[in-house]
């Protein structure tokens, strides 16, 4: 007997099994065997064969059966009172399953860096809970090699950002979300503020802030720097000192607006932006809570690409 057809077996011995404790709730709540068999929409003969059979499985009485109707046996109490909670559980797999198979329900998870956690996930956290109430949407902030150990582990379906430190892991496939712009920040108070075009010596004796404390993340031309990771901690660190800061200009779009930050022109910049990507398990089937994810994700990144 092949795999295929000992599913379809079970399933169908599954759902005569709900069918018989649907017509066993039918008698219990009418009280008479005709009244049942209009409700669920058979004929009284083929209702009571569903509550024999039943009976028969287990041996059991269900309904007392008498001149002023039927009452249940304390065996059939007890059947109605589990008919009850497997089939409101068997209604909200089915409905679960439904809106799950539109992004409606079930989990998933994302895991970012600091910078894109700030950039992205107000705006999308948001959109999913507007959408989709019912999902359970994770998230994780953190360097790479957390991201993905959580990847790894299933905690998380996808993580956003630069891939440069994951693209040799096996398994592992990426698609690029977009390009982010980068700027170089001050004050509005700052000595630089203001002075036109300028190159990276002119940022020697002033501090950096970052958001990593490894020389792959340390600003060219910089002396000291603030680390943390926390981006809305960086940005009122910079404004109310003499730090500089490469950022995205989207990140900080309403103190430039304000003026409160002005962008620094550096000319020989050595980074001016960031490439964004989505990251995941090849082979692994994403939900379709994820894919709505990744579809947002790029419509944000491509919104703020254009910062």
């Amino acid at each position: 007997m092949s795999n295929a057809f000992q599913i379809q077996i079970a399933y169908l011995e599954c759902m005569i099994s709900l069918i018989r404790l649907k017509h066993i709730l039918a008698v219990a709540r009418s009280g008479s065997f005709s009244i049942a068999a209009e409700d669920v929409c058979i004929s009284q003969p083929a209702l009571s064969r569903s509550i024999q059979a039943f009976e028969e499985e287990y041996g059991l009485r269900l309904f007392d059966r008498g001149k002023g109707g039927v009452t249940l046996t304390p065996a059939g109490k007890l059947a109605v009172e589990h008919a009850r909670g497997l089939l409101a559980s068997a209604g909200d797999l089915d409905r679960d399953m439904r809106r799950f198979g539109h992004g409606g329900a079930g989990r998933t998870g994302i895991g970012m860096g600091p910078l894109m956690a700030s950039l992205l996930l107000p705006r999308l956290g948001v959109a999913t809970l507007q959408r989709s109430p019912d999902v359970t949407f994770v998230t994780r902030i953190g360097s790479p090699d957390q991201m993905l150990e959580a990847l790894l582990e299933g905690t998380i379906e996808l993580i956003v950002g630069n891939s440069w430190q994951l693209s040799l892991v096996p398994g592992v496939t990426e698609e690029s979300l977009g390009v982010l712009p980068l700027a170089i920040v001050v004050r509005r108070e700052h000595p630089l503020a203001g002075r036109g075009k300028l190159a990276m010596q002119d940022l020697d004796g002033f501090p950096a802030a970052q958001a990593f404390d490894h020389a792959t993340s340390s600003q060219p031309g910089a002396s000291g720097a603030f680390v943390c990771e926390n981006f809305a901690i960086l940005r009122d660190v910079v404004l109310e000192t003499g730090c500089t800061w490469l950022v995205s200009p989207a990140l900080v779009g309403r103190e430039l607006e304000e003026g409160r930050l002005v962008r620094l022109d550096v000319t020989d910049l050595p980074t001016a932006e960031t490439q964004t990507n989505l990251i995941y398990l090849r082979g692994r089937t994403r939900s379709p809570a994820s894919q709505w994810l990744a579809e947002t994700l790029r419509t944000m990144v491509g919104e703020m690409a254009s910062v």
